[in-house]
């Protein structure tokens, strides 16, 4: 799509306003792979954002097309480019946009600094928070102990889903993978680990991507093991204040014969 669009002229026209900075399409219509039932994602960059909060973000059929509108910070998403749990996603996007105004060349800017950005500096922001994250989940690690322990399915699953989604973005963010689609977060993740893993036989299992996984018992079972090899790949990074929560939430899963 270009600026000469018919279609992308009639967004701009419903959209532009003295507080619009500039305007981008992102995802995939961005990057040409747009399919049968694909969206259009429009980034607005804005000086001021919309008062109510799920104006911020809306959905709309226009031109026979269901377009989503994203309004942002021209500054917040700079700051995103420091921020190793937002860098993943803004990083792609931002490299990726295609720009169809910019009032002012500060959407071309932006797009320059992601171009050049460098994920080192960011590596031991991304650490901690992989950490924490590790820590955190013992709580979903002793939920999960509990469902199965009395056989409650909803209790185990819920659990599971928490649990494994942080681990999933624990990862990510660690590794510093880039996230150059949503649709691909999955993809990226298990290939940066490894597709023939403990790790990411754990995951499929735990998120019921494999056909042995329907039970509510072995997904909840694999939910554990995939924390435990998450502990193991991330030992070093654990610091002092948190060992005793890793440690004993390993050592119950051990002794409840989850090991």
């Amino acid at each position: 799509m270009t600026l000469s669009d018919p279609f992308i002229q009639s967004v701009l026209e419903k959209i532009d306003s003295p507080d619009v900075i500039g305007v981008s399409v992102v995802g995939s219509f961005a990057r040409g792979q747009e399919a049968k039932y694909s969206d259009v994602d429009f980034d607005i960059f804005v000086r001021i954002l919309p008062e109510r909060e799920y104006d911020r973000y809306t959905l709309r059929y226009w031109g026979g097309k269901l377009v989503s509108l994203k309004y942002i910070l021209l500054e917040d998403e700079k700051a995103a480019l420091s921020n190793p749990r937002r860098a993943i996603w803004a990083v792609p996007g931002l490299r990726g946009m295609q720009i169809v105004l910019d009032r002012d060349g500060s959407l071309a800017e932006l797009q320059t600094l992601a171009q050049n950005f460098d994920w080192s500096p960011l590596q031991p922001a991304a650490d901690e928070f992989a950490a924490e994250e590790v820590t955190g989940s013992a709580e979903e690690v002793h939920k999960i102990l509990n469902g199965l322990a009395v056989g409650h399915e909803s209790t185990v699953l819920y659990a599971t889903w928490g649990l494994v989604k942080n681990m999933l973005e624990a990862v990510a963010v660690q590794r510093g993978i880039l996230i150059v689609s949503e649709n691909r977060y999955f993809d990226l993740i298990q290939d940066a680990v490894g597709r023939d893993t403990k790790w990411v036989s754990a995951f499929r299992s735990a998120w019921g991507m494999d056909s042995t996984s329907s039970q509510y018992q072995t997904r909840g079972a694999a939910a554990l093991m995939l924390y435990r090899l998450t502990v193991t790949m991330f030992d070093r990074l654990i610091p002092e204040k948190h060992r005793e929560v890793v440690n004993r939430t390993i050592r119950l899963i051990k002794e409840a014969g989850y090991a």
